[in-house]
């Protein structure tokens, strides 16, 4: 594995490098066929270091415990899976070139990244162009799966759009009057309050505050204020980990946290980076979580996803599922699940063939959620996989459920 040309040889699968992700992939021997290929080179992108390493961390975690799987078991019709990560710093310019690097250079068969927005935007053209499947384990802007503009690319991560859905309607049904819609500037943040006024629009609602902030405000008192202001019972949370925990921190200066108000964040809530900023202002806090990642009080988290957390432990430490939202590091190992299944059925490493298969897929048993995809369904994911659960009750990165 590589991370930004560095080797590190502990993650490393050796082997030659061979092909590229175009609908004619070459094996090794010369020819298409499953059984003559050698190797399935994956490129993975993400920012390794920075603000938004924990999100990087994500993608590597979760897509190497689950080569190592598969290359245990034989790997993908005997060819071993091999990664090549790069750290893109969640530079944009930067994703873009890494990308075609892997792509030129790297010759990768298949990609799963990035981790941000802004970055998945830059490189994902570029991908489609070349015909490489791109699975998409972590930006969850909804605008990113357009089947006819980006054939090509899949997620398996809830997106905005039916978070934004499941969290109004909740709200709804629980009784809140005076609901506030809290989100930054950025094309995140726009998108999510789009998101969130057509569910509003839908159940003949309205939000009584809008709490718009922009990117990294080190002050967040105004967004906190606007919301005891406005009395709100509920307040939506489509924030950052950072920003998010100063917002908490803002609303503890003001004494106007639960159970004054409902905070109820997306998944960014989940980053471990929330509660150890927020400290005692995170109690309380809510996030989304999928099912499978979560656990009713007294009870223990499911035993498939700890073994998975042992695993991760394992390989990258005793604290590896405190530097992730652990759920989200197991919808990068959703990725390279679907891309097998998808392979094997098509009984081909062609990509045109590869996407079909995917598109066939009506029923995955994911480790992050069950999966549903179809020719204009590349979003496998929908709000019917999400809980609601408490960030200051974990165990190996699930939480406890709260609903």
């Amino acid at each position: 594995m590589q991370i930004s040309g560095v080797s590190l040889a502990a993650l490393a699968v050796p082997s030659i490098l061979v092909g590229c992700g175009s609908s004619q992939t070459q094996t090794n021997s010369g020819t298409n066929t499953a059984s003559g290929k050698k190797e399935f080179v994956i490129g993975v992108i993400g920012a390794m270091t920075g603000p938004s390493a924990q999100l990087g961390n994500n993608a590597k975690y979760g897509v190497t415990i689950a080569a190592d799987e598969i290359n245990a078991k034989g790997g993908i019709n005997g060819a071993t899976i091999r990664l090549v990560v790069y750290d893109d710093e969640a530079d944009p310019t930067k994703s873009l070139n890494l990308a075609r690097q892997l792509v030129t250079k790297d010759k990768i068969d298949a990609f799963i990244g990035p981790v941000n927005t802004t970055c998945a935007k830059a490189l994902q053209p570029y991908l489609n162009q070349n015909k490489i499947i791109h699975m998409n384990g972590g930006c969850t802007g909804a605008d990113l799966i357009n089947e006819k503009q980006f054939p090509y690319t899949f997620r398996t991560h809830i997106n905005d759009r039916e978070q934004a859905i499941f969290m109004v309607e909740r709200a709804v049904k629980k009784g809140y009057q005076k609901i506030a819609m809290v989100h930054d500037s950025s094309a995140l943040g726009t998108g999510a309050k789009a998101d969130m006024e057509a569910a509003f629009k839908q159940l003949g609602k309205q939000p009584v505050a809008d709490c718009t902030y922009n990117v990294g405000d080190v002050d967040m008192l105004p967004a906190a204020q606007k919301i005891k202001d406005a009395k709100c019972d509920s307040a939506l949370f489509f924030t950052l980990a950072t920003d998010g925990a100063r917002i908490a921190k803002a609303l503890e200066k003001i004494d106007y946290l639960p159970p004054k108000v409902d905070l109820h964040g997306y998944t960014c809530l989940g980053q471990p980076a929330y509660k150890d900023l927020a400290g005692t202002a995170a109690e309380g806090s809510l996030c989304n979580t999928p099912t499978k990642c979560a656990y009713k009080a007294g009870e223990q988290p499911p035993a498939r996803q700890l073994a998975l957390a042992k695993a991760m432990e394992d390989k990258f430490g005793p604290n590896a599922t405190n530097e992730v939202i652990f759920a989200t590091a197991l919808a990068f190992y959703d990725c390279v699940g679907v891309l097998k299944q998808g392979i094997e059925s098509a009984k081909s490493f062609e990509s045109d063939k590869v996407k079909t298969a995917i598109e066939a897929i009506s029923s995955y048993d994911g480790a992050n959620s069950n999966y549903k995809f179809a020719p204009d369904k590349h979003d496998g994911n929908e709000r019917s996989q999400i809980s609601v659960t408490v960030v200051t009750k974990s165990n190996k990165g699930m939480f406890q459920l709260a609903d």
